[in-house]
């Protein structure tokens, strides 16, 4: 519930006495909806720990399940009357786009940092934005403070996304509560692969394994071998640099916000996300 705390911390930034709980909720059910159907496109078993949807009650009941949190969503407030939530819709569109875009490099091995920061942007900051956005809108913001917000909310998404794509290669199943592996084996290949595909040495042998799995071919220990290569290719520190520098960004997005509980908060998390990233079992 990342994204709806967010949102009630940006609306208290400017220290006003505002209930933005109703907001928090359609942001958290949009983005659990998202959730429901993107584990049906990358079949995955686990979510947060625990079976997803679509394993414990099949691809078409967690379909419907996901229509009905978006149809619920949008039948179950007024928010539409406000100016600000006319272009929310937008964003969501945008979001979509990041995973389409991110559909259409499916098993491509010549994808470029770019292209992945830019689906990022899409699929994983674009809710972030909205949270923050939607805070800061409840909470009196005017455009400046907003659009700074608005940032920070996309520089966390960032920080968020490569984080979590960082955990899909060095922590166990159990450390990262989902297979291990799972974005490399299913074609999508996020900067730590990325960046050892472009490297001349290891490059070619990890595109030659990406290949293999598009082709259902398995080598004996390919995790490992995966692993190898990228540490090799120095994929993991590049990964948590990049952390790192989206960590600062985002910190700086709040320097126009005057001291707070709920400034504090936030950089807060932010920090408690990049330190997570530090502590993983990176090999050297």
């Amino acid at each position: 519930q990342i994204r709806s705390i967010m949102t009630l911390l940006c609306s208290k930034l400017k220290g006003r006495k505002v209930d933005a709980t109703e907001t928090a909720a359609v942001i958290e059910m949009c983005h659990t909806a998202s959730l429901v159907h993107d584990d049906i496109i990358d079949n995955a078993d686990l979510r947060r720990g625990q079976l997803s949807v679509q394993k414990k009650f099949g691809r078409e009941m967690a379909v419907y399940a996901g229509d009905f949190l978006i149809f619920a969503t949008i039948a179950r407030t007024g928010l539409m009357n406000k100016l600000w939530y006319r272009t929310m819709f937008a964003k969501l569109e945008h979001m979509c786009d990041g995973e389409v875009s991110q559909l259409d490099n499916h098993f491509n091995t010549s994808i470029n940092e770019e292209q992945c920061l830019n689906n990022i942007i899409g699929k994983t900051s674009a809710m972030f934005v909205i949270a923050c956005g939607a805070g800061a809108y409840e909470g009196k913001c005017n455009a400046k403070e907003r659009a700074d917000i608005q940032a920070f909310g996309e520089n966390f998404g960032l920080l968020f996304q490569l984080r979590d794509d960082l955990m899909d290669f060095v922590c166990s199943d159990v450390e990262s509560q989902k297979s291990i592996h799972n974005d490399f084996w299913c074609g999508y290949y996020t900067v730590p692969a990325i960046h050892t595909f472009g490297h001349p040495v290891y490059g070619p042998e990890l595109k030659k394994i990406a290949q293999d799995l598009k082709n259902g071919i398995q080598g004996e220990d390919v995790d490992d071998r995966i692993s190898d290569l990228i540490q090799k290719a120095d994929g993991y520190n590049y990964t948590l640099s990049m952390i790192e520098g989206y960590a600062e960004k985002a910190k700086r997005n709040l320097d126009g916000f005057r001291d707070s509980a709920a400034k504090a908060k936030l950089i807060e998390i932010v920090d408690v996300f990049l330190e997570s990233a530090k502590n993983f079992p990176i090999p050297s």
